[in-house]
């Protein structure tokens, strides 16, 4: 195939990988003004942001929220994304412990209520709660989840519950090796501004991105797979695994640490590769079910404090299917230490739900069990500094060739940091179209032989 020459193209920028994170960067260089080009492996794109659609019901890759306060959601305002949804209900949220149910103290009246906790239990949360704005999370980055929790509210019920709100809002199940700093700004932005459920599931964000992307000229190729990036000093040269060669005068990793590593070859001692051997992926296991109907219709959210699970019905705030037909999602949070099989999994979330709406199975209209979602690439550990630890937008070690990601920069977790990271790349890419050029040998012999 024939290559595409920058000079000749004008490409300012190539994205790789058409996730939030790609598609985020590709939006904000594209309102600059800068012709960009963004190819993903996928036949679609979206990454695991995508939406599966049949016969009017959308499922998501599991649960997704998106936080009111985040950066994902004040970038898609910026970009002029319109997303529409809810908030979930607070109202009759449940916490699990086994075989015993409790209603989730979500006010100071109901923890003072509260059966689940003991007089310092209660004394302990109020406490923390009270101050949990002013908390300073920056000084917590290096302290670990488990540790942090024991200093403040000891070892009892408070402590289980408070752990369990952090993985509701890390999706992490690791209080040993989760950065307490990283935990409590989830926290925080949860209750300054909530989560939504979006209508449509997260599909309608990739469309209102891809919308915006094609209204800016933006070329968007998929199925197209990158064989090898090389940054040659003036422009960056990309091989696809057709032979077909394109170059940009910079370039956008948005895909996974490991495909880095492999796609710009580096080498076996270069930090990023040592990173990336070391990092620890969020995974989760979850069971997506449509149902004509819930049995039990007042059981909208539930928390498991142990076993470490999550229910929740996202079409009592979102439109995801026809009446009355409702979707939800049972989640279990993958510690990475724990051994359990996939059927042991499904055969857990299936009781879950069992305990929560008997009869489901006889309503079931679709179902869908996911066994190993990747929720994030890289755990944002006490060890390592929390999210501050995480890859630069540079750490490709090439001025030429940036990252964006759910793993990359020191802010946010999850879409967030998919927009954060999006945002950092996207100035930096037009720092270095700033720089002056030193034309290349090339154009100087185009140049003179005119």
């Amino acid at each position: 195939m024939q290559s595409m020459d920058h000079e000749n193209h004008g490409v300012d920028l190539i994205v790789v990988g058409a996730g939030l994170a790609g598609l985020f960067t590709a939006a904000i260089a594209a309102r600059s003004g800068r012709k960009v080009v963004v190819l993903e492996r996928s036949k679609q794109a979206g990454g695991r942001a995508a939406t599966q659609v049949d016969q009017g019901i959308h499922f998501n890759l599991g649960p997704h929220a998106i936080y009111g306060r985040g950066e994902a959601f004040g970038l898609l305002a910026e970009l002029d994304v319109r997303i529409s949804g809810s908030f979930p209900p607070g109202a009759g949220a449940m916490l699990t412990d086994r075989d015993r149910r409790y209603r989730l103290p979500r006010t100071f009246p109901s923890m003072i209520a509260s059966r689940f906790l003991t007089f310092r239990d209660r004394f302990r949360l109020l406490r923390l709660f009270g101050g949990l704005t002013r908390i300073e999370a920056d000084s917590l980055d290096r302290v670990s989840l488990d540790d942090w929790l024991k200093r403040v509210v000891g070892e009892g019920n408070a402590n289980r519950l408070v752990r369990t709100l952090c993985r509701v809002a890390t999706y992490v199940d690791d209080s040993e090796r989760l950065s307490a700093g990283a935990a409590i700004r989830q926290l925080q932005l949860a209750i300054a501004g909530n989560v939504l459920y979006l209508d449509g599931g997260w599909q309608s964000l990739v469309d209102g991105l891809r919308e915006g992307l094609a209204s800016r000229g933006v070329e968007l190729r998929t199925d197209c797979r990158v064989r090898s990036l090389r940054d040659q000093g003036q422009f960056v040269s990309v091989e696809l695994v057709t032979g077909e060669t394109m170059q940009g005068q910079v370039a956008v990793l948005a895909v996974d640490p490991r495909s880095v590593v492999e796609l710009l070859e580096l080498p076996h001692d270069s930090p990023l590769s040592a990173w990336n051997r070391r990092r620890i992926p969020v995974k989760a296991a979850c069971l997506d079910v449509a149902l004509s109907r819930l049995p039990r219709p007042s059981c909208l959210v539930a928390f498991g404090l142990e076993p470490s699970l999550y229910y929740s019905v996202h079409s009592a705030s979102a439109r995801l299917a026809p009446p009355p037909i409702a979707v939800l999602h049972v989640m279990k949070y993958l510690n990475s230490d724990a051994q359990n099989t996939p059927g042991e999994v499904e055969a857990e979330l299936e009781q879950y739900l069992e305990s929560l709406q008997p009869g489901w199975r006889d309503l079931v209209v679709q179902r869908r069990f996911l066994p190993g979602l990747t929720v994030t690439h890289g755990l944002p550990c006490a060890v390592d500094g929390g999210v501050s630890g995480r890859p630069g937008v540079d750490a490709a070690g090439t001025g030429r060739i940036l990252l964006a990601g759910d793993w990359v920069g020191p802010a946010g977790m999850l879409a967030d940091a998919c927009a954060a990271s999006a945002r950092e790349s996207a100035r930096r890419v037009t720092a270095v179209l700033s720089e002056p050029r030193i034309p290349s040998l090339r154009s100087v012999a185009h140049a003179t032989a005119r």
